[in-house]
């Protein structure tokens, strides 16, 4: 039903009623604080009913539309009430008006009675930024308070740049902000920051050149387009490798037991043999970084170019992209295809390793069972069998061809016909492997260890760093990003040479 505004209380309202409107706001998710504001005029809790949280609701999403910070809104809220709590004329009239945002509220149109006059409130107590005396695009910037606000501006706009030069993001928290050029934008940031603003081309350079989070809008945009770009075509390679979590940038080595590791039988009254655990097993990945720079001039911006600045994104991306897939491919290709040296000086595919064929052979049944076997039989120092349990064909482009057809589902006649590896194996096609020859069969990386990569803590994925352009006019954006890779193991891998055609 609709809220009368007339007061209810002479004085202050008991504050066992604000403390029980507060209890019953929060339970329906709203704001504590508007008990304050409620409490003058309710007699009890129970005025406050599910038509009035509802209308509240439309309030609260009004007030998260405008980007307003909790001061601000209370401060406007309580103008508004103690405006409609003011009645000039009849009492009837009075009612009709104190009570039109309840109506409003419930009806096609919100934004009116209360909930327009705190919108309205709001905006009138804020600045507006103006370009050469005119609003850039005939219209009024809202702009959010600086201070508490700087980051809820910054992630506004972020999201309605992102939603700009990626057509698949639909902005939310930016949703105001999507139709905004570039220039635009930068007046917005500037003028938060307590900047005046001359014009577009001073707008762009107080944004990037200052103390604006402009350098952050920009950046933040890149970052998460380039996130949502790599996770769809990251290399093929990493699938067949495992992360191992890197803190900082100290090598290290994985634990290894002693030769004592596997336990023993342990007779009556006997003692337990002690297994010493030390740091001498294989050299983990070790992050390394790799960084580009990239630059965006003033006249781009001023142009609300933002074709070049999704060339840049896209350029990021390939580049990282190609780095990432370099880094997993280099520990196999070390040594002319025969891998790094690992903790025992010997190459990751040897033949004390037992995991590389004796002679290269074509990719058929018979010498995919070999190698097949020689996974199965993989054994650690003491004599151990790892269990291994062939996964997947790794093979570049040129066998792609030849290990489909050999994993194909076959429908055989004969016994002797079936092929036992119809279905029961991955494919997994790099195009960086440099051997067209050579091929392998591996265990899942989830189960067991052999190729694994690092990213240094907190960046699985480039960071994008800005800074104002010195040299030249415009932004200057730096992606950088940490990373590493490297057998921790030799036992989950097979590789055959192959033959030539």
């Amino acid at each position: 039903m609709p809220l009368d505004f007339r007061m209810k209380h002479v004085g202050e309202p008991p504050a066992r009623l604000i403390a029980q409107l507060r209890l019953r706001l929060r339970e329906n998710g709203h704001p504590p604080m508007f008990a304050e504001v409620l409490a003058p005029v309710m007699e009890t809790e129970d005025d406050l009913d599910t038509d009035v949280l509802n209308q509240i609701t439309a309030l609260v999403q009004m007030l998260q539309r405008e980007g307003v910070s909790g001061e601000e809104a209370m401060d406007a809220i309580r103008e508004a009430v103690a405006d409609l709590m003011k009645s000039d004329g009849s009492e009837e009239d009075a009612d009709e008006s104190l009570n039109a945002w309840f109506q409003a509220a419930r009806g096609p149109d919100p934004r009116k009675g209360l909930l327009r006059m705190v919108q309205d409130k709001i905006r009138a107590s804020r600045p507006k930024i103006h370009i050469n005396g005119k609003a850039p695009m005939g219209r009024d910037l809202p702009l959010l308070s600086a201070g508490h606000n700087a980051h809820n501006i910054r992630a506004a706009l972020t999201d309605a740049l992102l939603g700009r030069i990626d057509r698949r993001h639909k902005p939310t928290v930016g949703e105001r902000y999507a139709s905004m050029t570039l220039g635009e934008m930068a007046a917005v940031s500037a003028k938060a920051a307590g900047h005046r603003i001359g014009g577009t081309m001073d707008a762009i350079r107080m944004a990037s050149h200052t103390t604006s989070d402009f350098p952050q809008v920009l950046g933040g945009a890149l970052e998460a387009s380039i996130a949502r770009h790599m996770e769809q075509i990251t290399p093929a390679l990493q699938r067949a490798a495992h992360e191992i979590s890197a803190e900082n940038y100290r090598p290290g080595n994985l634990l290894s037991l002693s030769s004592s590791g596997v336990p023993q039988e342990i007779p009556e009254s006997g003692e337990i043999k002690h297994v010493t655990i030390d740091e001498r097993g294989e050299r983990k990945p070790a992050p390394r970084d790799y960084g580009a720079m990239f630059r965006l001039s003033n006249h781009a911006m001023v142009n609300d170019n933002l074709d070049m600045f999704s060339q840049i994104s896209q350029q990021m991306v390939a580049g990282a992209m190609e780095r990432y897939r370099r880094v997993l491919l280099s520990p196999l290709l070390e040594n002319n295809g025969l891998g790094h040296l690992m903790a025992d000086h010997k190459p990751v595919f040897h033949a004390d390793h037992n995991n590389i064929a004796a002679a290269g052979s074509e990719l058929t049944v018979t010498s995919l069972s070999a190698a097949r076997l020689a996974l199965r039989t993989q054994k650690g120092s003491q004599g151990e069998f790892y269990g291994v349990e062939p996964w997947a064909l790794v093979v570049p482009p040129q066998l792609e061809t030849t290990a489909q057809q050999l994993l194909a589902q076959i429908n055989a006649t004969k016994t002797a016909d079936v092929n036992p590896f119809s279905g029961a194996l991955e494919l997994i096609v790099e195009a960086g492997l440099t051997d067209p020859k050579a091929w392998y069969l591996i265990g899942d990386p989830a189960k067991t260890d052999g190729l694994a990569y690092s990213f240094l803590e907190g960046q699985q994925g480039p960071q994008v760093e800005t800074k104002p352009g010195w040299d030249t006019l415009g932004m200057e954006f730096r992606l950088v990003w940490a990373l590493d890779a490297r057998f921790v193991s030799y036992a989950s891998w097979y590789k055959n040479p192959g033959v030539a055609p």
